[in-house]
């Protein structure tokens, strides 16, 4: 008997889940929650933008205190493959009154919605907000600490590529500003879990302090740490995070680290390049490398970030049925 793609979806997941009821940080994962994202992931990839009734009746708020066109867009698309109902409010607009985030929180939450979607500028609000609302919280960024959806999409791209469940014994090199990347924040406590070998290429002006501790190698010159590496992934400078007080110019960085077709051939033959977009072209990546050059991910990482936030949208949605989560009322 052939089954539609929502029994399809309901195989896959049957009996599995993930046991928390809000999102902030990757470090709430273990690995058999990877297990479970990344298969039901795929399956969401399967059926392209099919039209699920999974999620029907309930609501997502997509809440950005910080501006953003691609995140946004991909959970808004996410909850609406599901069926959801969507609305997306700018919250800076209510904080710029005064109101501080956990009103403004809890007064989108008294709207009954089953996932609050929240982006910001400042570290730790995800958090903060989960312990005070009856919807699930999905961090889609927070200051300069972590965007766990971020850093999913781009393990399950890997894990794809290797033809693994885990990345032991490959090589993956960072390049770009760490300090204030919040993607590198998630990516590397992801791909130390599955047991990569990271290096970071960066002036010592962008490493964050403490960084030795997620036991990564560290390099100034970029050729080398491209040497025979599986994974080239490129950050983008955060100028609006104040990262070019730390170097001379743009230019300069990116003849320094830029990657070039040149710096790409240091690595393994069938190494892949990614990078979480938007991409500037000719200053992180060069412009022929960012999408159509065959070891360019970047779509690749593009597509599966659509697959992955249904996944989580959809999973949290599931987890409320029934249960209760602990919250409290100012």
């Amino acid at each position: 008997m052939t089954l539609t793609p929502e029994q399809d979806l309901l195989h896959v997941r049957d009996g599995r889940d993930i046991w928390a009821f809000d999102l902030y940080s990757v470090d709430q994962l273990s690995l058999t929650d990877l297990g479970v994202i990344f298969e039901i992931a795929r399956k969401f990839r399967e059926y392209k933008t099919h039209k699920f009734n999974l999620a029907k009746w309930n609501t997502q708020i997509n809440c950005f205190f910080e501006n953003s066109t691609r995140t946004l867009a991909s959970f808004d698309l996410a909850a609406k493959h599901l069926s959801m109902d969507t609305t997306s409010v700018w919250g800076s607009s209510s904080v710029k009154k005064w109101e501080s985030y956990l009103d403004t929180a809890q007064t989108l939450d008294a709207y009954n919605a089953k996932v609050i979607v929240i982006r910001s500028s400042e570290a730790w609000v995800a958090q903060m907000l989960s312990r005070h609302t009856a919807a699930s919280i999905l961090n889609a960024g927070d200051g300069w600490h972590e965007h766990p959806t971020q850093g999913l999409l781009d393990i399950l791209t890997m894990l794809d590529h290797v033809w693994s469940d885990n990345l032991e014994w490959k090589l993956v090199t960072i390049v770009w500003d760490i300090m204030h990347s919040r993607v590198f924040g998630s990516l590397v406590r992801l791909l130390k879990q599955l047991w990569a070998t990271v290096r970071v290429a960066c002036p010592m002006t962008l490493w964050p302090a403490h960084v030795e501790n997620f036991w990564v190698e560290m390099y100034t010159n970029v050729e080398k740490a491209l040497t025979w590496v599986d994974i080239v992934y490129a950050l983008r400078m955060q100028e609006e995070r104040g990262a070019t007080g730390f170097i001379p110019s743009l230019r300069e960085y990116s003849k320094m680290y830029g990657i070039s077709k040149k710096r790409l051939e240091l690595a393994s033959k069938n190494a892949i390049l990614m990078h979480p977009g938007p991409v500037i072209r000719d200053i992180d990546i060069h412009s022929a490398l960012s999408a159509v050059d065959e070891q360019s991910h970047i779509l690749k990482q593009v597509e599966n970030g659509l697959a992955i936030r249904k996944t989580l949208i959809w999973l949290m949605t599931q987890r409320m049925d029934g249960k209760t989560k602990t919250f409290t009322r100012k």
